[in-house]
């Protein structure tokens, strides 16, 4: 083998080393890319999720913080609405026991309450008031209960009102009574 030979041999393997060494280098910085493009690719994924999940926890709160103000609005809209139902409601009823208390019904009712007063105290002494608006009632009314009546100084809106001293009993038959405990009902 001559020398011209031995060169060419000589670089037709130096060649072949450089181009496989060549090519592993190229393959490892490929793959070195490779990695790096999918842990970059990756951490991109992670922040757009984070900012996802942040950016939808704000769209929740900002939602959640609406509808308790609608709720708000809507419990005080119902509740100025139950108001002013009960206003005119109160005012109707009103109405109508001024008109009963022009009705032969009412003077029968306030026998009733007047009979159950004296029922009540039995023979300890008993005060019965009834309203000043009755007053042209209370000589009949005094009549049909054989009770003697005293007309109180506070317009309690009808109805009787009757005093046990004996026994510390008040009796409050009054309509301005049973109207405050339906308004509370209400």
């Amino acid at each position: 083998m001559q020398i011209k030979e031995k060169l060419e041999v000589f670089q037709k393997f130096t060649i072949n080393v450089a181009n496989s060494e060549s090519t592993a280098l190229v393959e490892e910085y490929q793959e070195a890319c490779e990695k790096e493009l999918e842990e970059f690719q990756r951490n991109r994924q992670t922040e757009a999720d984070y900012k996802f999940q942040m950016e939808e926890i704000k769209i929740r709160r900002q939602l959640k913080r609406k509808v308790s103000e609608e709720v708000i609005r809507q419990k005080r809209l119902l509740d100025n609405c139950k108001r002013e139902w009960k206003a005119r409601l109160m005012e109707q009823v009103k109405v109508l026991l001024a008109e009963y208390q022009n009705t032969e019904d009412y003077q029968n009712y306030l026998i009733a309450k007047i009979k159950m007063a004296k029922e009540v105290a039995g023979e300890e002494e008993v005060v019965i008031y009834i309203n000043p608006s009755d007053e042209e009632k209370k000589e009949g009314l005094e009549r049909e209960t054989n009770v003697t009546l005293t007309v109180s100084n506070v317009d309690f809106g009808g109805g009787i009102r009757a005093v046990i001293r004996s026994r510390n009993i008040l009796i409050d038959e009054s309509f301005v009574t049973k109207l405050e405990q339906e308004e509370t009902y209400l």
